[in-house]
C-alpha cells in the first residue's frame, strides 16, 4: 500500500493493527528510534496492541534500533526509551530494547509470531510533525494527522 503526502486519515489501528491482532511476540526494527516523537510513535502502537489483547494476557514486544552518535541525544534517548518501558508494564505489555551496535540496519519492520511480517519504508515514523499543543486533534488523534509519503508491504511468512 501506498500513502500520499499530507494524506489524513491513516493511523496505526488502520495499517498495522489487522495484521499484529492475537500476536504474543512482536519484533520491531526501526534504525531511527531516537526522538520524543518517534519514542511517542512507538507507545501510541504499544497502546493499540494493549487495547486489543484480553486483559489478562501478556505481549511481548522487542525494538531493535540504534543509539545516537551524539553523547548527549543518546542519553535522552536511553531516558525516553526507559519511560516508554515503564509505561508498557503497566499495559500488560514486556518492552525491550536491543540496540544494534553493528550500526548497519536500515530496513524497517514489524514481525509477529502469528505469520505476519510487514515492511514498513519510514519505520513507525510516518507523521508529519504535530504541535504539542494539547488542543490540536492531530496531538491524540492519528486519524487528524497528515503523514509523510511511504509505503508497506505486508508478508505471509
Amino acid at each position: 500500500r501506498d500513502f500520499a503526502e499530507n494524506q489524513r486519515g491513516v493511523t496505526y489501528e488502520e495499517i498495522l493493527m489487522p495484521y499484529l491482532r492475537g500476536a504474543t511476540e512482536i519484533d520491531i526494527i526501526d534504525p531511527y528510534v531516537r526522538t520524543f516523537h518517534q519514542a511517542r510513535n512507538v507507545m501510541e502502537l504499544l497502546e493499540l496492541i494493549a487495547k486489543s489483547k484480553p486483559l489478562e494476557d501478556e505481549v511481548f514486544v522487542r525494538l531493535t534500533t540504534i543509539q545516537d552518535e551524539d553523547p548527549n541525544r543518546a542519553e535522552n534517548q536511553l531516558k525516553l526509551l526507559v519511560q516508554v518501558k515503564n509505561a508498557a508494564e503497566t499495559l500488560g505489555i514486556s518492552f525491550d530494547v536491543k540496540l544494534d551496535d553493528t550500526r548497519t540496519i536500515h530496513d524497517r519492520s514489524i514481525s509477529a509470531d502469528n505469520g505476519w511480517r510487514i515492511m514498513l519504508g519510514r519505520g513507525l515514523d510516518i507523521f508529519q510533525y504535530v504541535s504539542s499543543d494539547a488542543f490540536d486533534p492531530a496531538n491524540r488523534n492519528q486519524e487528524f494527522r497528515q503523514v509523510k509519503a511511504f509505503g508497506v508491504t505486508y508478508l505471509r511468512v
